[in-house]
């Protein structure tokens, strides 16, 4: 069985203080259990793929939410930490996927490229739980793909959007629930 990691929408805009749309904290907590897994799969030389949202300002989305990771804008960067791994590991094997949607597979090579690399299982972790890492599971569960997670490399905008979102993905789309805190 390959694995790959999908870290879905970890940016300035989701992630700082005073981002756009941000997780503030709880998805600051999340950084450190993402870098973890960003590195055990590195190590492993397995498909780490960042799917980021990249919209342009007349970005449909912006009429549900408020105007967020806007290409070529600081909103849009990947955050601290995330975006020096990034930057020292990007290769065919660390790779930037920019998406228009919830689900990183809609309009995107992501299937294709997990695909190419017969990948059999996903790993999904990033913000917000319940919207963009749920429709990213979402979309792996459709195309076949099993799916792990762990709860503490994902936030959301409220804890208990989060916590439903985990036992949804857990017991509707029978991922996998590691957890490296317990």
């Amino acid at each position: 069985m390959t694995r790959a990691l999908i870290v879905v929408d970890m940016t300035y805009d989701f992630l700082a203080d005073d981002g756009a749309l941000t997780c503030g904290l709880p998805g600051q907590q999340a950084v450190q259990p993402v870098l973890d897994l960003l590195r055990e799969f590195a190590e492993t030389g397995e498909l780490i793929v960042f799917a980021c949202d990249a919209h342009t300002v007349d970005d449909p989305e912006f009429a549900l939410w408020p105007p967020h990771c806007v290409i070529g804008t600081k909103g849009a960067m990947l955050y601290g930490q995330l975006a020096d791994f990034y930057n020292r590991h990007q290769s065919d094997r660390v790779r930037y996927l920019p998406k228009t949607k919830y689900d990183a597979f809609f309009d995107t090579p992501l299937a294709d490229w997990l695909t190419a690399d017969q990948a059999t299982e996903v790993t999904v972790v990033g913000v917000c739980t319940s919207i963009c890492c749920y429709a990213t599971a979402l979309g792996a569960y459709c195309r076949g793909f099993s799916i792990t997670s762990d709860p503490a490399a994902m936030a959301d905008l409220t804890k208990e959007a989060h916590d439903f979102a985990v036992n949804h993905m857990q017991n509707v789309l029978k991922a996998e629930m590691i957890n490296r805190l317990s």
